[in-house]
């Protein structure tokens, strides 16, 4: 053999594996590639999705806002009402979101609860309080962290406003949010099993969590994560693996300016490769198949070199290696006979690739029998077929991408190259095809995501803008062609969007985007765009410019549609303006109603009793003077008049005393109960010497209230008993105290004697209603009413039982401080 014949067989070893090295590579290089533009758009659509994620979170906490000053305002003015607005203010919101909301005074005490049983709790040493106590002077709103609550089994966030008072903290009203809740509404943005959207505090404390979410409360993400470190940035991405699951994810994050939570939303790594797998592990084959074969085809083409280098000429030398290149080339080639469209040769590939286990069983089949019934476009096959023959008679060559079905019935997508040509006078057309079921299969996963990430901003009403500054190109979302109401025809340009601005607002617009391109920060603001008919919308604009180094590169953002957030808003503040104008007018008409009163009692007080005693006087008078002169009747007469007389008089001291009590400034301190009780019987006994009553004091008994109406309800419930058992022979009387179920303190006047019937026991605190006539017991019926006034100024309350003939017993309970 020559030289060169020598030569040519290791040339061709070092291009087989020089090709078959090129190819594994350029296969592994491919796959890496796509991997790498898949998770890329990955990155990119968490960081939208906690955009849009982060403008619902917002709007939640405005919500929350909202109400938390309408209730701080209508505890201030009305706290009687406050427990009737806050439940309507519970249900205004999300079913489940709000649990109960709360009050708590200056040193942390809940004063009052809309859930029953809890506004005795004391939560002056838990962190939230105390940040709100801190923060009162800024009346900023305050997001505790989570906590487990026994109440209803979960985890609750309390979320608070400070109450001032003339600009000093006299308390806070705070709401007790469902951290189950908002997980709920985190995971309804979930675009897999495996997607996880989380909210987290400020120092990283997780809030809620779409997936996991009761092992995710009570930890913390890693001081490392970039929403920590770079608490300037607004938003951002990055990809690690998960702190509660350990599941690979690429993450977005959008900061909340105003409360400074973060929302995370991370997409699983595994799922957005998943439908990548099979087709990169086929690839695999396929590329390990190919080197096979290209590395033996390269072994039999170097035998077969040497061997015809002995053996024949170069010119057949040269066509027995064109002949086993196409044989071995790891393209599909397929030959046609141009005129009876049957197949005349095709190579090893071609069998593999069209799923024929031998060259006569695919050379038998016609090109219909390899081909899909219909094409992509639901075209007939046998129609696109013949065009694109005739396409390649004309032209010379065409290429095309056709549906193929294998003989057990799988479909797949090839990319072919037709080619006429003639051997010895004979038509041919030689068929080179590509499988291209990876890439298209890789194209509709891009595709869903492109349109499951327009579904959410429709579901969020939010869009995304785009403008390469160099090019003054924009570009909008499909759902910013629907806030803005224009034909998704009409190319986007910045004209059409400034002309929907409403006039007013332009200048805001123009000027909140200069300042933010001049300082090179991000932007966010609502404004308001003008409808062809005239309608008003209220949109928040966002957005940020991304540099290089000095050259401005584009600037990107988002529009959400907030006008119903708005007009809810709207509705509520003009709801809130007329609830003010009624407590106006309800406060006037009380100040004149009790300047009736006033003038009411002046009139009792002098106008009546100038006659009473008048009549009495005159009574007096005449049984003194005239009474021997007098008969007995007429005697009786003279006694009933100024006895008459007498009770009328106590009514009027009794009821003027009673009108007092509204009047009468509290002064709460400590009131020993016990010893006030031992001085009113010792009083009571001191009137009657001769009777003998059992008295049963408990020791320790104080309470929290105004020393002298305490006395007064002391005197009228220990005055009752001891009237009440002025028949009765071995007379008791009882001064105790309890617990009642609701844990507060209740103190009890017991007695055995004339009782009363509880039938009637709903008259027994209205004034003047007596359960006993006169001649049995003494009395106006204003005593238990004074009681109940007193109790009621407390706070408190009062309770009545008993039965005829078997005493009474009444308790009464004032709150705790």
């Amino acid at each position: 053999m020559s030289n060169r014949a020598r030569f040519i067989p290791l040339l061709v070893a070092l291009f087989t594996v020089l090709a078959a090295a090129f190819l594994w590579w350029q296969s592994a290089r491919s796959q890496a590639l796509l991997e790498q533009q898949v998770l890329l758009q990955a990155e990119k659509r968490s960081v939208l999705l906690a955009d849009a994620m982060g403008g619902q979170v917002s709007g939640l906490i405005t919500a929350l806002d909202l109400q938390l000053r309408d209730l701080r305002r209508v505890w201030l003015r009305d706290p009687g009402g406050f427990n009737e607005v806050a439940l309507g203010a519970i249900q205004a919101l999300p079913r489940g979101f709000v649990t109960h909301i709360s009050v708590a005074n200056a040193d942390g005490h809940v004063i009052h609860d809309t859930q029953e049983g809890k506004a005795s709790a004391f939560i002056g040493d838990q962190a939230h309080f105390q940040d709100q106590r801190q923060a009162a002077t800024d009346d900023r709103l305050v997001i505790g962290q989570p906590v487990k609550s026994p109440m209803v089994d979960g985890w609750e966030v309390v979320v608070s406003r400070a109450i001032l008072l003339e600009g000093r903290f006299v308390g806070s009203v705070q709401m007790m949010v469902s951290a189950a809740f908002i997980a709920r509404r985190l995971g309804a943005l979930q675009l897999s099993e495996q997607d996880v959207v989380s909210l987290i505090l400020p120092d990283g404390t997780f809030l809620a969590r779409s997936l996991d979410h009761e092992a995710a409360m009570g930890t913390r993400v890693p001081v490392e994560r970039e929403f920590l470190t770079q608490t300037n940035s607004r938003s951002g991405s990055f990809r690690t693996e998960g702190l509660v699951d350990g599941v690979a994810r690429t993450y977005g994050w959008y900061r909340l300016n105003a409360s400074g939570l973060v929302v995370a939303i991370g997409i699983a790594d595994q799922a957005v490769l998943a439908p990548l797998v099979p087709a990169l592990q086929s690839s695999r084959r396929v590329t390990a198949a190919l080197i096979a074969l290209l590395l033996v085809s390269g072994g039999l083409i170097m035998a077969l070199l040497m061997h015809l280098g002995r053996k024949a000429s170069a010119l057949e030398a040269s066509e027995v290696l064109r002949l086993r290149q196409f044989e071995s080339s790891p393209l599909a080639m397929l030959v046609m006979d141009a005129e009876t469209y049957r197949f005349v040769d095709c190579n090893a590939a071609a069998l593999r690739i069209y799923g024929y286990p031998t060259r006569e069983a695919l050379l038998e089949a016609t090109p219909m029998d390899l081909s899909a019934k219909t094409q992509e476009d639901g075209e007939s096959s046998v129609k696109r077929g013949f065009a694109f023959v005739e396409q390649t008679r004309r032209s010379g060559a065409v290429v095309f991408e056709w549906r193929h079905k294998r003989p057990d019935g799988t479909c797949w997508d090839g990319e072919g190259h037709l080619m006429a040509f003639e051997l010895g006078g004979r038509p041919l057309m030689q068929f080179t095809m590509q499988d291209i079921t990876l890439r298209k299969q890789s194209e509709a996963v891009l595709q869903d995501s492109e349109a499951r990430l327009k579904e959410a901003q429709r579901l969020a009403r939010v869009g995304s803008w785009k403008r390469e500054l160099p090019s003054n190109e924009l570009s909008w979302t499909d759902e910013i062609f629907r806030i803005f109401e224009v034909d998704p025809a009409d190319a986007p340009t910045y004209k059409a969007f400034i002309t929907r601005v409403h006039p007013d607002d332009r200048a805001l617009v123009t000027s909140a985007y200069q300042r933010s391109f001049n300082a090179r920060e991000n932007y966010d603001l609502v404004h308001r765009l003008l409808m062809d008919d005239g309608r008003v919308k209220y949109v928040r604009v966002s957005g940020f410019t991304e540099f290089d180094g000095d050259v401005a590169l584009r600037s990107v953002g988002t529009v959400q549609d907030i006008t119903e957030m708005h007009n809810a808003e709207e509705a509520l503040k003009r709801l809130n303006e007329e609830l003010e104008l009624r407590v106006v007018e309800r406060t006037r008409e009380m100040s004149v109603l009790n300047r009736e009163l006033e003038a009411f009692a002046y009139s009792v007080s002098h106008d009546l009793r100038t006659p009473l005693r008048s009549i009495e006087g005159f009574a007096s008078l005449l049984g003194e003077e005239f009474g021997a002169t007098l008969t007995a009747e007429a005697r009786t007469y003279v006694n009933r008049i100024r006895s008459s007389s007498r009770r009328m008089g106590r009514l009027i001291s009794d009821l003027l005393a009673l009108a007092h009590l509204n009047r009468t400034e509290l002064r709460l301190e400590t009131v020993d109960l016990t010893r006030m009780a031992h001085s009113i019987s010792a009083e009571l006994a001191a009137t009657d010497p001769a009777r003998e009553v059992q008295w049963r004091i408990d020791e320790g008994m104080q309470v929290w209230a105004d020393r002298g109406l305490m006395r007064v309800v002391l005197q009228n419930l220990l005055g009752n008993a001891w009237k009440y058992t002025g028949q009765t022979r071995h007379a008791e009387i009882a001064f105790t105290h309890g617990i009642r179920p609701d844990g507060a303190q209740e103190f009890c006047v017991r007695d055995n004697g004339a009782g009363f019937d509880m039938a009637y026991a709903d008259q027994l605190f209205e004034p003047f209603k007596r359960l006993h006539a006169h001649h049995e017991f003494e009395g106006s019926g204003v005593g238990l009413a004074t009681v109940h006034r007193v109790l009621e100024r407390h706070g408190g309350g009062v309770r009545g039982q008993g039965a005829v003939g078997q005493g009474a017993m009444f308790c009464f309970h004032v709150p705790a401080p």
